[in-house]
């Protein structure tokens, strides 16, 4: 089976960067199967780079090798780096946007990109995704094992990220990604929602996003009228707070960072809590 590549990055189509990339794979290992994620990352932003990449990981096959460029630190004195985890393979700058995907998959081996062998002959201070990640993405995909291709390094560079926030009232969850629908998505996950719910006893709750503007968790975006706002779990697995037809993210004035509130209708807790809490 023929290995399959995967590209993210934040050049555009424009431009020819993502091309020659695919140009440099192709000629060092022409039977592997190059699938573009994205290359309309926002410039230089890291966190959506690897929010992004965190989705789309699962959906590949195991052993897929993922590359990553989201690198406003191009030739400076950040590592380039290959890392094997339980379920993938992955190449990039150490920036932090592994970070999610090191969250959720055992980290089994990290390496500095520094053996030049696998690099192509000339390498830009500007371009290492053509120089050093396309090429090593390659050697990688014909069987060149990871401690051929750099020196073994044991802690990489992890991103802030923002978590929620959980008591007997609600949730306090915090928007990580606004897609290009104006929906915006948080860092709850439907696991964590349930959770919540269960410990807690909470029956039907609703959704608070700006202005105190509350809205209902449905199942679909048609759940509600064309040009209203709901909430729902997406494809993602997070809570997202959503206009049927519209942008949310507009509608709202919603930006990345912006705090979502999950909560309890009853403003007294019911007798269950109360008793978790000592209060009776």
């Amino acid at each position: 089976m023929s290995a399959v590549v995967t590209l993210l990055t934040d050049f555009g189509l424009e431009d020819t960067y993502v091309g020659v990339m695919r140009g440099v794979i192709a000629s060092l290992c022409p039977e592997a199967i190059v699938i573009d994620l994205t290359h309309q990352v926002p410039p230089q932003d890291i966190a959506t780079g690897a929010f992004l990449l965190d989705i789309s990981v699962d959906y590949f096959p195991e052993g897929a090798i993922h590359v990553a460029v989201v690198d406003p630190g191009v030739g400076t004195a950040r590592k380039p780096v290959a890392l094997r985890t339980s379920r993938a393979f992955f190449v990039g700058p150490d920036n932090g946007i592994f970070t999610l995907v090191l969250q959720r998959w055992k980290l089994l081996q990290a390496v500095c990109l520094d053996n030049p062998r696998y690099h192509l002959s000339e390498v830009s201070a500007t371009f290492h995704g053509r120089d050093i990640f396309a090429p090593v993405a390659a050697h990688l995909a014909r069987g060149t094992s990871l401690e051929e291709l750099g020196s073994p390094i044991t802690r990489l560079q992890r991103l802030p990220l923002p978590r929620i926030r959980v008591d007997w009232q609600g949730i306090r969850a915090t928007i990580v990604h606004i897609d290009r629908f104006g929906n915006a998505i948080t860092n709850l996950t439907r696991a964590d929602y349930e959770t919540w719910r269960n410990r807690w006893g909470v029956e039907e709750p609703v959704v608070e996003v700006a202005a105190k503007t509350q809205v209902e968790i449905c199942r679909t975006y048609a759940d509600v009228p064309r040009g209203q706002p709901l909430a729902l779990f997406g494809s993602s697995g997070r809570l997202e707070v959503a206009v049927n037809g519209g942008n949310a993210a507009q509608t709202f004035l919603l930006r990345r960072g912006d705090t979502v509130k999950v909560l309890r209708r009853e403003t007294t807790p019911p007798p269950r809590v109360q008793r978790t809490l000592g209060l009776e």
